[in-house]
């Protein structure tokens, strides 16, 4: 697989199985009573079923449908698959890729701000941050280290704000580019983050 490839595939997976689990606590956190592992795989399926046929999440399908497989188990328990996945998507180093992935999950995670590739004719949507693709594959090399800056685009009237945040997350020392404040249209620049 290329980098790209395993970013989306691993993006994906993690923003399912988070959602997943955060509805589930959801649900468990207004009852009352208990819920029992038959109960709580009901809720998780009913969450996952509508997204094996979302076209977002195609890439990860097969990975959805195991998953429904283990909560229709008659002794399956799909809560705990998902936090072993969830554990195990954090572990996993992605080829390439792995210092950007850690912060796009980290300000989708903290800061509520989901990015996307940015595909030609692409009416962008405002709040979310997009790379380009070609972009990502030029700028790290095979050795996994990153050869030049990074552009991110995104349209956030606190897009100045994400500038220490990705400076805080330590893998990366964020630039202002461009900043329009009158269409709070940002241009930032990710440049590796200097090594004590």
């Amino acid at each position: 697989m290329q980098p790209i490839k395993d970013f989306d595939y691993y993006r994906n997976l993690h923003q399912v199985v988070s959602n997943a689990l955060l509805h589930l606590l959801c649900k468990i956190s207004v009852s009352e009573r208990h819920i029992p592992t038959a109960k709580r795989n009901e809720i998780l399926i009913r969450y996952l079923k509508p997204k094996a046929s979302d076209k977002a999440y195609s890439n990860i399908k097969k990975d959805i449908k195991l998953m429904l497989q283990v909560g229709r188990h008659k002794r399956g328990n799909l809560e705990r698959r998902l936090y072993q996945l969830n554990d195990k998507a954090k572990e996993t180093k992605i080829i390439g890729a792995e210092r950007l992935y850690s912060l796009l999950v980290y300000l989708y995670d903290h800061e509520g701000i989901e990015s996307k590739l940015f595909e030609e004719g692409q009416t962008p949507e405002p709040g979310i941050l997009y790379m380009l693709e070609s972009h990502i594959e030029n700028c790290i090399d095979e050795d996994d280290n990153q050869v030049s800056p990074m552009s991110m685009l995104i349209q956030l009237e606190r897009a100045p704000e994400l500038i220490d945040i990705i400076n805080q997350h330590g893998c990366f020392q964020a630039e202002m580019k461009e900043w329009n404040s009158d269409t709070f249209q940002a241009h930032l620049l990710l440049h590796p983050a200097m090594k004590h």
